[in-house]
Parts: structure tokens; C-alpha cells; sequence
């Protein structure tokens, strides 16, 4: 899928910094819409306003993390619209980016990438201290996308100065399922690709 490469070559130009979010056509009315850096409070209504122009999507991924509150309500943009999620090659999406990119659908993961989890936490006397508050706020949201309980423990089970990485056997047995992608794109067998090529998203 000639969309998907070129938006791996179009991310990969970009390091990370300040969460930096853009849009740019690809081919069958498709949209690619980049989240590179850290995010932080308030990216959510830049995303949404790019969201409301698009109406199929693939949202690429590049960050380790940031403002919680952010990548929750990305990702309910996402999960809303329908919209798919990948990562660049030899990135990482982590903390409140891996939420994010639970939210697509489908899902996509370059295999030299790495997904990685842990608890929310908040920062008490210059420490790292998980929260009850915000760790049931993820499980709601993780909820609402509809995984598993045996998901939501494995997602929020690293400690804050933990991390949890995804792995293929990793995600077979708690039940996160998504596409593998090469530099040649998903596997166009693949139902993920199948759905994402097929489907007509509303507005």
C-alpha cells in the first residue's frame, strides 16, 4: 500500500520534541495525520481540528509519551472517526502515546518499532507515584475501546518507572491484536489492511 510507505518516509524525517501534528493528502481520499514529539495539554483540540477535514485516516505515531489527558482524548478522536494507527520504523510509542495507538482501527505496528505500557502516575516530592485516579480513567478509556481485562491489567501493570513492551507473543496472549507492517506496507491479505482499503468513513 504505495499511502502507508510514503507516509513511513514522511515521518521518519522528524525527531522528537514538541508534540508536532500535521495533515497531508495521501491517495484514496485517504489522509495521513502525523503525531510526532511529546504531547502535551491542549494537542487534543490541534488533533481534533485536523480530524473534522479528514474522512478516512491513517494516524501515524511517534512519541514517548507526555500529558495523559492528551493522548486519551486523541485517541477517542480516533477511535470516533474511525480512523487507523501505525508507527514509523525503529520508533517508539510509549506511555500516553501507546494508549493513543490502541485507539485504531485498525491497528498497525512496523516490527522494529516498540508499543510500551506502564501505570499512570503523578509526581509527588520529585517522585513517580501511581495514581488511582488516573490509572481508572485509562481503564475506562482502555474499556471503551472494547479490550479485555486481561488488556487493561497487562496495559497498567509497569510500575511509572517501568515499561511494559509490546511483543507479538505479548499481545497474542493478552488479546491486543494488530497488523504487522513492513517497509512494503501491511500484508494486503490481512484483514486490518482489507477493512482499512474497503471501508467508507462518515464525517
Amino acid at each position: 500500500m504505495r499511502y502507508i510507505v510514503a507516509g513511513l518516509l514522511f515521518l521518519c524525517a522528524f525527531p522528537l520534541s514538541a508534540a508536532e501534528i500535521t495533515r497531508q493528502p495521501l491517495e484514496n481520499d485517504t489522509d495521513l495525520i502525523s503525531v510526532t514529539g511529546v504531547l502535551n495539554d491542549g494537542d487534543e483540540i490541534i488533533f481534533r481540528n485536523l480530524a473534522t477535514a479528514s474522512s478516512k485516516a491513517l494516524v501515524f505515531l511517534n512519541s514517548e509519551g507526555g500529558d495523559l489527558k492528551a493522548g486519551i482524548e486523541i485517541g477517542r478522536a480516533i477511535r470516533l472517526r474511525g480512523f487507523a494507527t501505525a508507527t514509523p520504523p525503529g520508533t517508539l510509542c510509549a506511555s500516553a502515546c501507546a494508549l493513543t495507538w490502541l485507539a485504531g482501527s485498525p491497528r498497525f505496528l512496523q516490527p522494529e518499532s516498540n508499543i510500551g505500557f506502564h501505570a499512570a502516575y503523578r509526581v509527588v516530592d520529585g517522585k513517580a507515584s501511581e495514581s488511582g485516579v488516573a490509572n481508572a480513567l485509562v481503564g475506562a478509556y482502555l474499556n471503551q475501546l472494547g479490550l479485555s481485562e486481561t488488556a487493561i491489567a497487562y496495559v497498567t501493570s509497569a510500575p511509572p518507572e517501568g515499561i511494559a513492551w509490546l511483543t507479538a507473543a505479548k499481545a497474542q496472549t493478552v488479546g491486543i491484536t494488530y497488523d504487522a507492517i513492513d517497509e512494503d506496507g501491511p500484508d494486503p491479505a490481512s484483514e486490518g489492511a482489507r477493512r482499512f482499503r474497503t471501508t467508507r468513513w462518515a464525517r
